[in-house]
């Protein structure tokens, strides 16, 4: 009978393993997918994207972009400052399901808008911080949509 290993995988436990920003360690794929997103992160476009949505809403942006987006609250103002009404009024409530829905009330005020649904980032890979590179492509897309509205003066910085 043979009794080699079967895989040479070797195990990392709880207190070695790499984490995210929340504690949660990650393994195998999650590790791999969540490498990869640091890679395409770009602390330039989020600092732009930071600047022009303080520029179009009047409001100080405070802590990561991530955290400062995950209530849906700015969206939502931001949406407004494009084309007032075209966003649901955000709720305030701190309950994840309410700030989830300020998301998707932002995503819905963006196809109102005119952003392409494949320019959409999922309400998961904000308020989880799965992906904010869709993030930032929605906001970006948002930026040239507004830019060709009549009334619309904001640039997106470069």
């Amino acid at each position: 009978q043979d009794t080699r290993p079967v895989s040479s995988a070797v195990h990392t436990g709880y207190d070695a393993a790499e984490k995210t920003e929340d504690g949660i360690p990650l393994y195998g794929m999650d590790k791999e997918l969540a490498a990869k997103a640091a890679a395409k992160r770009d602390p330039k476009k989020e600092q732009e994207a930071r600047g022009w949505i303080e520029a179009l809403t009047g409001m100080s942006l405070d802590g990561t972009l991530q955290e400062a987006l995950k209530s849906g609250i700015v969206l939502c103002a931001l949406a407004s400052a494009i084309k007032p009404g075209v966003c649901k009024k955000a709720s305030t409530m701190a309950m994840p399901f309410k700030q989830m829905e300020n998301i998707s009330n932002f995503l819905d005020a963006c196809t109102k808008l005119g952003v392409g649904k494949h320019d959409l980032f999922q309400t998961v890979n904000l308020y989880e911080n799965k992906d904010m590179n869709s993030v930032l492509l929605t906001l970006e897309a948002l930026g040239r949509v507004a830019s060709k509205m009549p009334d619309y003066k904001q640039e997106w910085p470069t």
